[in-house]
């Protein structure tokens, strides 16, 4: 689901639809509860914690759309929240894999980005990186 190169990391589609839903669910009963409680305080109260419980599924939405990465055109795409990195493959030094996270250096050894390891797809990409020769640590 949402695929943006020839290689490219995914959002697996269970947890993004169970997210949707939430969210356009929460929201819907946040406005409904609102707008027909009609002022009471236990109605209003009942709005606004539905409100916060859209609010936070809005943002994990969020977090799970924008946290990709991807091949194309011979650059690796980074991609998490309102971050974005986008490396030439011949610049790429070496990766390190610690804590669930892939790290990408340049070949002078600066940190270029990093990849979430559990994302759907990691397996294609890292395969790809490892055909262009990138050094794993």
């Amino acid at each position: 689901m949402f695929r943006h190169g020839d290689v490219s990391t995914e959002t697996d589609k269970k947890p993004f639809w169970f997210t949707l839903i939430a969210f356009a669910g929460s929201l819907t009963a946040a406005v409904l509860v609102i707008v027909l409680s009609r002022g009471h305080a236990l109605g209003v109260f009942a709005g606004i914690l539905l409100a916060v419980v859209a609010a936070a599924s809005g943002a994990v939405l969020f977090a799970m759309v924008s946290d990709q990465a991807y091949i194309k055109d011979g650059t690796l795409y980074m991609r998490y929240l309102f971050r974005r990195t986008r490396v030439p493959l011949d610049r790429i030094g070496r990766l390190a894999y610690k804590d669930d996270i892939y790290s990408v250096y340049g070949s002078k050894g600066e940190l270029l980005g990093t990849i979430n390891a559990k994302l759907t797809g990691i397996d294609r990409l890292l395969n790809r990186l490892d055909q262009g020769g990138v050094h794993f640590d």
